[in-house]
């Protein structure tokens, strides 16, 4: 590396593995200007609990911190310290996350470029295995007065940096940092990938913890730039920086265009339930609003189990929900800007000729008591809840979306299997239909232009 080049060899203590929840608890630079070596160091109260485990490795307690400055009142002079220079620490997604995130609860922007002596290590020493710091303080026999102290753990890391300035001619570690510091970002636990083999095309990711456990189901049309963009965003996302630090191993399932890839990840979320997955898990509940008319010529709506309905036209339903209580809260928003009589929508109970409790407070038009007619009560009624209706399934019977060489097989907006021909897809007919799946429905409907009927293709 370049000798006129700085170096700040940082570590820290915190009071968690978050960045997001967690906060420093001690803080260690070690300057490097040429011949110029400075020092700083300070606890810091986290302002929250440090846990026991914790306490338990570093020492560190709540009494220890008690008196200590916050960060925000080092932050101007650790802002200093930091200026202009390479940012090196041992895994250095976690200290630069949180630091990045300690600054940015002062109004600053922290963005150094960075060297990991992790990869640096791997790089530099790529028959040993094992490259956290124990195994380097062990395998070079650095001094390590106290570990998991931050100024004991950045010398530990400034006296691998001076052994491999001996170890190594100017020109290879050059190299080697150049190498580290361009490279992608990977956890550490994924260094065994070859990056420029990784799938870029439509494909679903699953990223695995420990014991084999997914951690997270996502796809992209560009699967390879999406991982690597789920790395880089680790310290801006707490979930982003946890998937990172949990991350053991990767897999990645090709898929033949969007709609493929769109159907796989919503099926697997919903079969494995990752730790880090929100949207798509499963829910079992599917409820629907009923439009039905009712013997008094009034159009009323009734909360039905939606999961077995069928879109076929001959019922009309509005919305789908997982519970009662959102579908309730939609719909009331749906209707509340109106005058609309909920007791003639079936919606309010009430003596059929008496006013409605909205009508006594005036807002209702009247239908309940003969003010407007059902004709124009159920116009009102169609025209609010015309954007929020479920359509109808557009094709006459089974339908197939094909992508590539897959054939997505369909009916009733239900995804029922992918296969390879038209033969493998009657097939699937005699399988019992599935429930309706609120995530398959959108995205079928959002590719309804690509079904074609089965039949047609007998």
């Amino acid at each position: 590396m370049n000798q006129a080049q700085v170096y700040a060899f940082v570590d820290l203590e915190t009071s968690g593995g978050s960045a997001e929840h967690d906060r420093i608890t001690e803080i260690a630079i070690i300057r490097v200007d040429g011949e110029t070596v400075r020092r700083y160091q300070t606890l810091l109260n986290p302002q929250t609990h440090i846990p026991p485990f914790i306490t338990a490795i570093t020492g560190i307690d709540n009494a220890l911190v008690a008196d200590a400055p916050t960060f925000a009142t080092v932050a101007d002079e650790v802002w200093t310290w930091l200026q202009d220079c390479i940012f090196l620490a041992h895994n250095v997604r976690f200290d630069f996350g949180f630091l990045k995130q300690a600054f940015a609860h002062v109004g600053k922007d922290f963005n150094p470029e960075q060297l990991c002596t992790v990869k640096l290590s791997r790089r530099l020493y790529p028959e040993h295995k094992h490259h956290g710091l124990d195994q380097l303080i062990q395998r070079h026999g650095l001094r390590m007065p106290q570990r998991h102290r931050a100024m004991a753990d950045a010398d530990a890391i400034y006296q691998f940096w001076q052994m491999v300035q001996q170890s190594f001619d100017a020109k290879t570690l050059q190299a080697a940092c150049q190498k580290v510091m361009n490279r992608p970002s990977v956890p550490v636990h994924l260094q065994a990938l070859n990056i420029d083999t990784l799938y870029n095309g439509y494909g679903v990711y699953v990223i695995y913890g420990d014991n084999d456990a997914p951690l997270y189901i996502g796809k992209s049309k560009t699967v390879k730039t999406r991982l690597l963009a789920h790395f880089r965003n680790d310290v801006r996302s707490g979930k982003e920086m946890l998937l990172a630090q949990q991350a053991r191993r990767l897999q990645i399932i090709e898929c033949a265009g969007e709609v493929d890839a769109l159907i796989t990840e919503a099926r697997l979320v919903k079969q494995w339930q990752p730790s880090l997955n929100r949207r798509l898990r499963r829910k079992d509940a599917l409820y629907s609003w009923q439009w039905q008319r009712g013997d008094d010529g009034f159009d009323g709506l009734v909360l039905v189990d939606a999961a077995t309905a069928v879109l076929d036209g001959s019922s009309v339903y509005v919305g789908l929900w997982h519970s009662r209580s959102e579908a309730k809260k939609q719909l009331k928003s749906y209707l509340e800007p109106s005058t609309l009589c909920w007791q003639c929508l079936g919606l309010e109970a009430g003596m059929t000729g008496s006013p409605c409790f909205r009508q006594q407070i005036k807002q209702c038009a009247g239908a309940c008591i003969g003010l407007v007619e059902a004709a124009a009560h159920n116009a009102e009624l169609a025209r609010r809840l015309k954007p929020h209706l479920l359509a109808s399934w557009p094709v006459d019977g089974v339908a197939v979306l094909i992508e590539e060489q897959r054939w997505h097989v369909l009916d009733d907006w239900r995804y029922l299997g992918t296969v390879s021909d038209v033969h493998e897809a009657t097939a699937l007919l005699a399988q019992p239909r599935p429930r309706l799946d609120k995530d398959i429905y959108q995205i079928l409907y959002k590719h309804r232009a690509l079904l074609h009927p089965l039949a047609n293709m007998l």
